[in-house]
């Protein structure tokens, strides 16, 4: 799966206003970054979905994924999850990274 083909349709879709679409892939292109281990894409994806956000709530009227609609609906705005998502990814790496180094560390003791 190449990430950057899954980013550049994200951008494509979000330029044509197909927010929910470029959620979707983003979130796709999240679990490839997570898979891979891939750190720096993890931020990048979370930067995008930032940038897609701002966009999204500077629609007039306001765009059904925006912040102010989707609580209307008692939900969170749906680039506000990927921003958790993107959190949750980063940290579960951190992690593997620290309990890799740990094992390596008890291995050479």
């Amino acid at each position: 799966m190449e990430l950057e083909t899954i980013l550049e349709l994200s951008d494509d879709a979000a330029a044509e206003g197909e927010y929910e679409t470029a959620y979707h892939l983003l979130m796709a292109a999240l679990h490839v970054a997570e898979h891979r281990g891939d750190h720096d894409a993890v931020e990048r994806i979370a930067a995008i979905g930032a940038r897609l956000g701002a966009a999204v709530e500077a629609v007039t009227p306001p765009h059904r994924v925006s912040r102010d609609e989707a609580r209307t609906r008692g939900h969170t705005a749906i680039f506000d999850s990927l921003e958790t998502h993107a959190k949750a990814v980063r940290l579960r790496l951190e992690s593997a990274a620290r309990l890799a180094k740990a094992k390596a560390s008890a291995v050479r003791a």
